[in-house]
């Protein structure tokens, strides 16, 4: 009896030295989804506990947003290569390895561009639209070089094809093939409410935005000082761009009217009326008809209803059609 009880304290002591042993060195156990920021795959991303070889590279992680699939075989070998203690239990282990990554931004992909078609003779202040291409994906920390070769730019069409080629440290180089559109945008003043002859400018009727040049109506004002105060000679919609030739100096005199005109010079200050033949906004240079005389003179508007004859003009015998330019005015 004595006997049986050392041997089974003997049993116990080795159990528990045994459990003790197995807890100092836990066995590795295999990860099934692995993220990866870096661009080489170690021992211990594919295990925990992997052990002394644990940071030893093993191999190239996939490219950044893309992933592979590890299977119980090559997991085998490679727990075996680097003295990794674990073995496949069923044959269908497997482990899944994915790279992170990060799309270009849009500003990215078009500085280098738009730099290259400076170059090849676009306007500095060209904005890049780029048709849609499938984004490039690069490490989400790093910062990547972009380079344009070659480029193909038609400045009729204003359109432009180009190789994009993407390098960065922990990724192989990338070529991408870009195409889309050079806007040559320039300050532009539109309507922000509908605008109709006789209403005068306000700040608040107008903003200032950018817009493609080819595609303003001529010249158009590209400052707000340019048109407030101004009235529109026809109507204008909200959003269009107001065309300098479609703005003018309110009408102080309207054709028809009747106009006091002043002769002043440094003797003799005169005045007279007249009937306006056209209308005029201030400092316009409108002819001015007298009733009695027919005489046309050439006057400066000067305030509503009132006009100064310019120094130097002479007045004219209205010919036959300034006569009846004047009976239609009077009827």
């Amino acid at each position: 009896m004595r006997t049986m009880a050392k041997m089974a304290v003997l049993i116990l002591l080795c159990c528990c030295f045994a459990a003790a042993g197995y807890a100092g060195e836990p066995l590795a156990r295999l990860r099934l989804q692995v993220r990866l920021d870096a661009g080489v795959i170690k021992v211990a991303d594919l295990w925990e506990n992997a052990g002394a070889k644990a940071e030893t590279v093993i191999g190239t992680a996939p490219p950044p947003g893309h992933s592979i699939a590890i299977e119980a075989a090559q997991l085998a070998y490679i727990a075996h290569l680097y003295d990794v203690d674990w073995r496949p239990v069923s044959g269908v282990e497997r482990t899944s390895v994915e790279r992170t990554g990060r799309p270009l931004t849009h500003e990215e992909m078009v500085e280098p561009i738009k730099r290259s078609l400076i170059e090849a003779g676009a306007a500095p202040t060209v904005t890049i639209e780029l048709a849609t291409v499938a984004p490039i994906l690069v490490p989400p920390l790093s910062f990547p070089l972009l380079q344009v070769e070659p480029l193909a730019y038609d400045p009729g069409s204003d359109r432009f094809f180009a190789d994009l080629v993407v390098s960065t440290e922990g990724m192989q180089t990338q070529r991408m093939r870009v195409s889309g559109r050079v806007m040559d945008m320039v300050a532009a003043v539109v309507a922000a409410r509908r605008l109709e002859p006789g209403d005068v400018i306000a700040e608040s009727d107008v903003r200032r935005v950018q817009m493609v040049g080819r595609k303003l109506p001529g010249p158009t004002a590209s400052d707000v000082s340019q048109v407030v105060g101004q009235t529109p000679k026809r109507t204008i919609v909200a959003g269009q761009p107001l065309a300098l030739a479609d703005v003018g100096a309110p009408v102080m005199v309207p054709k028809g009217a009747t106009v006091v005109i002043a002769l002043e010079t440094a003797n003799m200050s005169l005045a007279a009326q007249g009937v306006a033949l056209s209308s005029g906004g201030r400092d316009d240079v409108i002819q001015i008809m007298n009733p009695l005389s027919r005489a046309v003179v050439a006057a400066r508007v000067t305030a509503p209803g009132r006009a100064v004859i310019l120094p130097g003009s002479t007045p004219l015998v209205a010919p036959a059609r300034a006569v009846s330019r004047f009976s239609e005015v009077a009827n």
